[in-house]
């Protein structure tokens, strides 16, 4: 009777292992199986976030060719004071872009960069997000 109960136990133990194995195989499975999707998503969404850099870029780069063509037509009309008034603007606008990025590459952070420039967070986190991206291409 003690042996019978010895084997049942033995019996009930092994294939409590062996259940606790099969479990654990699928665990990792499943795990292999998420890890693989989240690869695949965070590769899907990088490659999202490159084309939509690139639109805004062409978006930015459109926007300130008409600018720049707004200006040009725009000098005539008022010529006298439209110098010295249409001339401040590129130039603080380029001083501006080439302090984000001197700050940027000196490692500054966006909220410092904003405050050293008396500039929005908002804006200042846009030009150091757009500095680093144009840095690593």
């Amino acid at each position: 009777m003690v042996g019978l109960l010895i084997v049942v136990s033995t019996l009930l133990l092994l294939l409590n292992v062996k259940l606790m194995m099969s479990r654990k195989l699928m665990v990792e499975q499943e795990s292999e199986r998420l890890e693989t999707a989240m690869a695949e998503f965070i590769a899907a969404v990088e490659q999202e976030n490159d084309v939509l850099y690139d639109k805004l870029m062409d978006r930015l780069e459109q926007t300130e060719a008409k600018m720049m063509q707004w200006e040009k037509t725009d000098h005539p009309v008022a010529e006298p004071a439209g110098p010295a008034l249409s001339a401040d603007p590129p130039s603080v606008e380029t001083s501006r872009r080439d302090k984000v990025r001197q700050l940027t590459k000196q490692g500054f952070s966006a909220a410092h960069i904003a405050k050293l420039l008396e500039l929005p967070i908002g804006e200042a986190e846009v030009a150091v997000q757009l500095e680093k991206k144009r840095q690593i291409r």
